[in-house]
Formats: structure tokens, sequence, C-alpha cells
């Protein structure tokens, strides 16, 4: 089947062999792109008509036609996508022949200004702050997300959601401070000169240790311990809770150094079974109760303002009644502590309690004095104690809690010793003054250059380091600071793909580095950097084993969940949160992180076993836990764990425009646009974004009355000349996803605000999920706009193959890289549409391979 977005006709398919062929002897532009201008476009773009806010006449008129690359780029799309001129009555048609060779000629135009204006190498770029953690985890061997101090560093610019493009990359004096302290605290937790292996010792928190009390008067917090001591219940509690459940006194020092420990906590839910009328508990108690398990690097981010910096290890589903253990082994830097609460409870509201102690439990009523003058004025007898509480709620509550036994950490565990991370860069040697500096500072310098350096290149560290030891400094703390050094020289910071005047291709160790971090975000490992000294690396085969030995690695998580925040833009989720009044189980279940992590369970599903990138659209398979499972609609899967799962076939959903992901990326929290959600097609899967707005006509004002659908708004809008013809390109691929709320979930009608800020039960109007396309094809619902995405297989391909590529080599591609691109897509054809392939084929064609 022909794809529909480009005509037969008209696609520069063909134009592969004629442009790699053709020598680059001049940018003129052939004298017939602007008569086909003037016989085909200037009647509707012209300074009077100017639809879609396009104007050709400066384009007609300037001396040097050939300058004005933006207007032919957009005559070119338009005639690739074969909807321009307009196939409607009146409007001229050239034949075939003339529609080919404009496109012919514009392309061949736009490659050779491409080459004489623009390098085609990718500008040294700098590590990002996800990439520079992952490298210094895996050279140092410490937990850079449980000990994160690049929480401070600026945050990445990003351009079409790149932060990894070297065109848009700053390093300021400031930064390159903030990168000194990084290193130096990094390797304090890496370093262990003068130290002996520390004893293993086990903490062990008992019930009266914990930050509880005997009793609960009613107030905010339900946390009381037995009068025995025997457990600590918990009754409050959600995702991110102000006030969690710690050993108090082990919270002043932590652990007291960095290394594995083993977290345990011995727990049990209570009372989820109740007497009470269960409207009064906000929080779903058909599911299990679910303990979350924590860790801080120190007690400030315990305080109630803190959820920044807090590390997650793991959600457990607790039985009922039953005590069991759950825990996991995790490294701690020095003075980390654990905590615990009950993740998916009711909050902190004094509503319930209070509730439950008025109906309920009147005994449980605190006395107050006005209450006695009233009694005394009705002429009734009060006790001399009258004020003195007797029962307390925390007496006779039987509502559901989280019963902790004891928490217990124990560690460091270290099985050898001197620590992984001092041994890679060290030795076994931990007395500093016994420390060759040379051999060690070379030895660490090629692995943080990430390639072989001599004692000359280093000379400069060398010095440095033997010049503090002079100096009398402690040789241990001179080594930190050479080492310091190294890893904020520019050499650790880039990655350095040498000149491209000495060649186009990449070298074994330039190419390992670029695979490495393409598909780790980190660091070649030591396999890959022994096949790059030995210049095997770019060996066809072996390449092509290594690409499939990083891609069965666990670190290729880092790669596929990045890549997702850049090409599906998941970078934005939580930039614009919804508002809790309106979807207050975005927050109470967690949904923002179970979103993400669907995603990417997804994506690592489908590279895994290399499934055709067509289930990246209509895939009727998911990874679910209970609460994003209840979010879909969908019945009989409990608990936090993630599993796969198929949707039923009156399941609304496939594939990545089914996901609440992508769906609450697309929106703004408040409420959804057609607009957006249709750029963002456009510009994510079929890789043809439509021009920026007019800078004069106003934004789109939400009616969040109920009373107008975003679709009349819209048609007002569209009464505006300059938005007509753009929105007509757009708005038909956003208003079948329309179908979906702002935070994901399956709606049939437009909600209506209630005066408390709430959702109101009435429905709104309904949703009309149809729309035209340009070419004429109808849309009705998000069932048929997948159809016709895959329709335009082609489209795709090559755009989620530019996508990858610009991911993968810190550059965005351009016209030169066309013809790779089609190659490539050419390839990915012929083996079945697999979406491992794509990543082969695309890391092993000489767009990747070159500077």
């Amino acid at each position: 089947m022909v794809s529909k977005q480009l005509n037969p006709y008209v696609t520069i398919i063909g134009l592969v062999a004629l442009l790699v062929a053709t020598p680059i002897q001049s940018a003129n532009l052939d004298p017939a792109i602007p008569a086909f201008v003037e016989n085909y476009c200037i009647d509707c773009h012209d300074s009077e008509t100017e639809k879609g806010d396009r104007n050709f006449e400066p384009f007609l008129d300037a001396k040097d036609p050939d300058k004005h690359h933006q207007t032919l780029e957009e005559i070119l799309e338009q005639l690739n996508l074969g909807e321009m001129p307009p196939a409607k009555k009146g409007v001229a048609q050239p034949d075939n022949a003339t529609r080919r060779k404009i496109v012919e000629g514009i392309t061949r135009h736009l490659t050779q200004a491409e080459a004489f204006s623009k390098s085609q190498s990718t500008v040294l770029r700098r590590l990002t702050r996800y990439e520079y953690n992952y490298t210094l985890r895996d050279l140092l061997g410490i937990d850079t997300a449980a000990a994160d101090m690049t929480r401070d560093f600026p945050a990445e610019s990003r351009t079409h959601g790149f932060a990894n493009l070297a065109s848009v990359q700053a390093l300021s004096d400031h930064q390159l401070g903030l990168y000194m302290d990084s290193a130096l605290k990094y390797l304090d937790m890496a370093l262990v000169f003068g130290q002996k292996q520390p004893q293993v010792q086990r903490y062990a928190f008992k019930p009266l240790d914990l930050n509880g009390s005997y009793t609960n008067p009613g107030a905010v917090k339900y946390r009381v311990c037995a009068k025995d001591g025997s457990h600590l219940d918990i009754a409050h509690g959600y995702p991110v809770d102000p006030d969690p459940t710690y050993p108090k006194a082990f919270s002043r020092k932590g652990v007291p150094v960095p290394g594995h420990y083993k977290i345990s906590v011995k727990a049990n839910a209570i009372g989820r079974k109740h007497p009470y009328d269960p409207s009064i508990f906000p929080n779903d108690l058909s599911v299990p109760l679910q303990l979350g398990l924590w860790h801080v690097p120190n007690s400030r981010y315990l305080g109630n303002q803190a959820s920044e910096g807090r590390v997650l290890i793991d959600v457990y589903d607790l039985p009922d009644n039953e005590p069991t253990e759950v825990g996991k082994t995790v490294w701690m830097p020095a003075g980390s502590i654990p905590f615990v609460h009950w993740i998916n409870g009711p909050g902190s509201s004094k509503r319930p309690l209070r509730l439950l102690t008025e109906r309920y439990h009147t005994e449980a009523i605190r006395k107050t004095q006005t209450a006695l003058d009233q009694l005394v004025e009705q002429g009734l007898p009060v006790p001399k104690d009258a004020l003195v509480q007797k029962v307390y709620i925390s007496d006779v509550y039987q509502g559901p809690r989280i019963r902790i036994f004891e928490i217990s950490v124990e560690g460091p565990l270290h099985p050898s010793w001197p620590p992984p991370g001092h041994r890679n860069i060290i030795g076994e040697e931990t007395d500093a003054t016994k420390v060759d500096i040379p051999s060690t500072f070379e030895k660490f310098a090629t692995k943080a250059f990430r390639q072989p350096v001599d004692a000359n290149e280093i000379r400069h560290y060398i010095e440095y380091t033997q010049g503090l030891v002079k100096s009398g400094i402690p040789p241990a703390e001179a080594i930190r600071k050479g080492f310091a050094a190294i890893l904020t020289s520019p050499r650790f910071l880039f990655l350095d793909e040498g000149d491209s005047r000495k060649g186009k291709t990449l070298d074994s160790h330039q190419l390992a580095n670029r695979l490495s971090y393409a598909l780790w975000s980190s660091m070649p490992d030591a396999h890959l950097s022994k096949l790059a000294k030995e210049g095997k690396l770019d060996q066809p085969q072996t390449l092509a084993k290594q690409i499939d030995r990083l891609l069965d690695n666990p670190k290729s998580e880092a790669f596929i969940r990045h890549f997702a925040d850049t090409w599906l833009s998941l970078y934005k989720i939580g930039s614009m949160p919804p508002g809790e009044l309106q979807y207050p189980a975005y927050f109470r279940d967690r949904l923002e992180a179970a979103m993400k992590e669907e995603t990417l369970l997804f994506l690592t599903d489908i590279i895994k076993n290399n499934r055709p990138i067509d289930a990246l659209l209509n895939s009727r398979e998911t990874f679910l836990n209970g609460n994003l499972a209840k979010h879909y609609g969908l019945k009989g899967i409990n608990g936090a764990h993630f599993r796969k799962v198929s949707f039923p076939n009156d399941l609304r959903r496939s594939g990545i425009l089914g996901h609440a992901s992508v769906l609450t990326a697309t929106s703004n929290g408040v409420e959804t646009s057609p607009v957006v959600r249709g750029v963002w097609v456009l510009e994510n899967i079929l890789g043809t974004p439509p021009p920026p707005p007019p800078p004069d006509v106003p934004p789109i004002e939400p009616d969040t009355r109920g009373a107008t659908t975003i679709r009349e708004q819209l048609a007002k809008h569209r009464s505006v000349a300059a938005c007509a013809d753009c929105h007509a390109k757009i708005d038909p691929w956003g208003f079948a996803l329309e179908y979906y709320d702002p935070v994901g979930g399956f709606r049939k009608n437009y909600p209506i605000l209630a005066s408390n800020g709430r959702i109101s039960p009435r429905p709104g109007k309904p949703i009309d999920g149809s729309g035209e396309l340009p070419d004429g094809t109808f849309i009705s619902d998000e069932s048929s706009l997948r159809k016709e995405l895959l329709q335009r297989k082609e489209a795709f391909t090559k755009n989620l193959i530019r996508k990858f590529l610009t991911y993968a080599t810190g550059r965005e591609t351009n016209f030169r890289d066309e013809p790779e691109i089609q190659k490539i897509a050419n390839e990915v054809a012929k083996s079945g549409y697999g979406f491992r392939d794509l990543i082969q084929l695309s890391l092993q064609s000489e767009a990747f391979r070159n500077r």
C-alpha cells in the first residue's frame, strides 16, 4: 500500500541515488521553482490573502530567492504531504511530472545550501545531568540516585524535547563550581583511605523507638504505640507524606558510613474490614494497604516541606492481620535514614477521626470547660476530674491502619575490602602515602576521559597533586582534589568526538563512547573499551553484537526512559499538575509515577522482543498496576506491582496514544486541547510540525463552566483568517483524542466545574472526536486516528529514525541526512519494521558512525 502522506509522484525516495551521485557545484535556485510558486501558490499566499499566514511575495520579489530557505522548506513539506495546492474546485493543479521536478529541485537546492552553510558533525557536547550521574555511578561505584549531588544544577535547556543537543548547552563559572563540589562529595563516598573494613551492624528499631506516642487525642496524624510496646499503628499517609514514620534517635546521625544496607520492615494491615461507614475514609479500601519504604540522605528530608531528595525503595502490598517481613538491600550514603508510611492511606485530614469520634465513640470526645459550665448551669452534677480524658480515640479505634512491629537496618555489607569504587580507581591500597600518583592518575584519567591517555597528557594533574602533598596537605586529600580536577576537566564533562578535519568517521574509542551514551547514558564498560582498543568495534558483526549486548543490559533502562522523555514529551509530566480537587486520584494513587512506568515497560517489551513499530500505535497489550488499571476502568487488577495486561475488546485504548503518560504530557492539567495534541501527533509521530502561530493572535481561553465545547471555541477562533488554514491542518489530528481527559481518563462528555471547585457529577456536552484531514480523509474517533497514522507508516518510521538519531548523536538531523535516513527506513521495512531492528540499523549507519 502506498503511503498516504507521500504522493507516489512527489516522494523523495527516488532522490537518494540522485543526491548522493550529484556533486555539489552550486546553491543557485532553479528558475522553475519561483515560476511554480507564481503559477500554483501565489493566488492564496500573496500580501492580500496570506492564507495560513504565509506570504510568498517576498520570496518572488527577492533578488536572491535562493536565500529564502524557510519558505522553500515549507513549500517542500506541503508538496510531500500532498496537501498543496489544495484539491479544491477552481484551484490549478500541476501535473505529476511538474510536481516531481519541483520536489527534486527544492530538495537538491536545500541539501546543497546546507552543505555550504552548516557542519554535519556533532558539535562538542556536554554530558547532561543524568549522563553525568550515570557516569560517576559507573566510574566510582556509588549510587548517584540515592546521593544525587546535582539537585542544585541549572535545569537543562531543551530543543524539541532534546536535552543533549550541544547547540543549546551552556557551561557557566557557577555551574563549573557546582561540578567541583559534587565531584568532591562523590569522591568522599568512593575513597576509603585510612579506613578499615567497617563491622556489619544491625540496628533494630522497636515501636517505642519510632516517632509515635501511646495515645492519640484526635490530632491530625494517628500514629500510636501499643501500651505494651509491641507494635505501632499508623492510620494516616499518602504518596508524599509530610510526616513519615522513622527511628527518632537514629535520625540524628543515620548510617555511619556509605555502603549497601539491608532494610527490613515487619508489618501487616489491620482494620481494612471495619464497623464504620465506609464513606468516612477517602481512600480505596477494596485494595491492599500499601507500605512505602524510603530513605533520605539526612534528617532535613524528613520535614513537612520535603519531597525532593527522598529515595523510594519500593512499595509493598501488606496482608491483612498476618505479620510479614518486607525490605531490600540498597546503597545508602553516610547519614541516611529509612522511613515508612502508608502510601495509599487517607492523608492527613482531621475529618475521618473527627467523624468517627462524633458518630461512634463519643466517650473519646475531650471535655472542655465551656461544656462543663453548661452542665453546671443546667444543675447537673460535674465530677472533679471531668476534664481528665479517660478514653482516647486510639483506645477504641477499629479502622484501617498499618501495624509496624520492627524496622531494622543491617550493614554496611561489603563482600570485600576495599569496596569496588575504591578498588576500581586506586586498587587494593588504602594507605594514601603508598599510592603511586603518576600511574594511578594515568589509570584514572583513562577511565574518566573514556580513551587512552599517557602521563604527558595529564602531567598538570599529576604535578598539581604532588605539589599539594609537598605543601603539607595529607596525601589522601591531595589525591581527592586531583581526582576532582580530572572530573571537572572538559575531557570528562564533554564527549570528545575528534576533529572533523581529520576525517568524518569516528575512531574506535569515539564510537564506543557514542554507542555507550546512546544506549546506557553512561561510559563504556571494560569489554566495550577493550574492543575499541583492539580496533574491532568498527567491524559490522562485532558492532551488531555489542548493540545487542548493550540493549540487553539493565543499564539500557536509562536509554528507554530518557528517549521516551524526549520523543514522547514525557519530561513535561509534573510541570503542570492537575488540580487536586478535580483529579484527586492523580495524587492519591501515585498515578504520575505509574503512568511513566507503564510507558517505560511497554517500550522495553517492544524493543526486547523486536515487535513491529505498528505496536507502538495499535498494541492491545500494556503494563499496569492496580491503581493505573482502576484509572483505565479495568477491574480485577490489584496491588502495587506491574504486570502485562491485554485490554478487553470494550476498552478504548491502544498503543501509546492510549497511555495516560502521553495524554497527560499533552495537557495542561486543567483542560485538554485538540490543538496541543494535534501538534504533538504531527511533530512526534509524523515528523511534520506546523509553523508557530502568528504573534498577534490571542490564545483560546478555556470555558471551565462547560457552556461551550473546545470545538465551538475553535470554530470561533478560526474566524480569524490567519488561523483558519493552520487549524485545518492541526485540529483534526487532535479532536479524536478529546475522549481522554487531562490525566488520560476516558470520557464521553466534557466536565462541568462545580462551585466547590470539583468536577460536577452532571455530564457536560458530549464529545465529538471527528474531523476531516486536509486530504479529505474523515476521522471519527481515536480508533480511526490510529488507522490513519498506520497508513502513513513510512512517515512514522522515518520520523522515529530521525528522533532516535538525534538522541543518539546529540545533533539534529538535516537535509543531508535524508538519503541515509531513507536507506535505514528501507532496510527497516524489509526486516518487518521491528523496533529493535530500527535501533540496530540506525546505530550501524553512517549518520551514527560519522562525526
